[in-house]
């Protein structure tokens, strides 16, 4: 059964049926009622209009129930289309025309007068697929049609008999007070049902509201216990900095709320930090020139050529085999002209 459901549904309802507000859940519950009326409705129309073609004897009566079975078959497309209220009016009209299809076809008889009761399922109807006030309304035209059957319907020697004996009342008054009062309970009812539903969708929608503000304030204080974190962080850094530690760096997690500002801060703490290594190193290359120009003054005067033994690690490196090169070749020409 569900799963039938399931595929009536999908088959009839609105394609894109949004439930966000009140207002949309709410023609959402009357697009899926008249859903499920017309899945009962429907073939039980098409059932009826078959059988009085193939056995009615008036020449009207299938044409009255074709209009019905019309009716019944295009309340589901015309939901599916999302036209709710035509299509559950569809539904109701088809239930009237069922109702006083007989009395339409067949003169007035007191056999039949027990059939007006059954205008009362068309007023329940339109109370549960339209807004309360189509109950109001559906009685109402119901008692005009009781009404203008009465009055221009042919009617049977048995049923004016029974008029002229004062059973009009029985007769008339009574379906039309039962169509009235039918129709005012239903309406009330209705009223009441869909206060009730709104009502819910409010404390729902307060509900909702109350735990947006709940996660709301909790990302708030997420977010500020990451900005105390972040610039407790930014602190240290800054103090290891001053302190002469230009290793310190901001960690730069994508869920920090300083992220943009850490990623910079670590650039230019990088770029400091090339920044004094250059400068230790032209500090070293200077010292090292100093002092690599005293070792070439005592070579001179010593007349001994310079030795460089190991690397200094500084830009002075690629020129000190050079220089001892130099150094070796002046101190054997200075030993030859010395031999001559």
């Amino acid at each position: 059964m569900k799963s039938l459901l399931a595929w009536w549904f999908r088959l009839t309802l609105p394609r894109h049926l949004p439930e966000t507000t009140p207002a949309e859940r709410e023609r959402a519950r009357y697009a899926r009622l008249t859903s499920t009326f017309a899945l009962v409705i429907a073939p039980l129309g098409l059932l009826a209009f078959i059988y009085g073609a193939l056995t009615s004897l008036n020449p009207v009566a299938p044409w009255i129930e074709g209009v019905a079975c019309f009716c019944a078959l295009a309340s589901p497309l015309l939901n599916r289309w999302g036209f709710t209220i035509v299509a559950a009016s569809l539904l109701v009209l088809n239930s009237m025309i069922n109702s006083v299809g007989n009395l339409i076809t067949n003169p007035l008889d007191p056999v039949y007068v027990g059939i007006f009761s059954a205008l009362v399922i068309p007023v329940v109807l339109a109370g549960a697929l339209l807004p309360p006030v189509a109950a109001l309304l559906t009685s109402f035209l119901n008692s005009a049609v009781i009404v203008g059957l009465t009055l221009f319907q042919q009617h049977t020697p048995e049923y004016d008999r029974w008029l002229r004996l004062g059973y009009g009342s029985i007769m008339i008054a009574l379906p039309i007070a039962l169509q009235l009062i039918v129709g005012i309970i239903t309406y009330v009812i209705m009223r009441y049902l869909i206060a009730t539903i709104r009502r819910a969708d409010r404390a729902e929608e307060i509900i909702a509201l109350q735990k947006e503000i709940a996660e709301y304030q909790r990302q708030r204080a997420q977010e500020q216990r990451q900005l105390e974190e972040g610039i407790a962080q930014i602190a240290q850094v800054h103090a290891a900095v001053a302190n002469g530690n230009l290793d310190a760096r901001v960690p730069t997690g994508q869920e920090g709320v300083l992220w943009q500002i850490a990623v910079p801060l670590n650039n230019l703490l990088n770029h400091a930090q090339q920044w004094k290594r250059n400068s230790d190193l032209l500090e070293q290359t200077y010292t090292l020139a100093h002092q690599l120009v005293r070792y070439l003054q005592r070579c001179r005067l010593q007349q001994t050529p310079a030795v460089f033994t190991q690397p200094t690690g500084t830009p002075l490196d690629p020129i000190l085999p050079e220089i001892q090169y130099l150094s070796e070749k002046a101190s054997r020409t200075s030993r030859t002209s010395s031999l001559q």
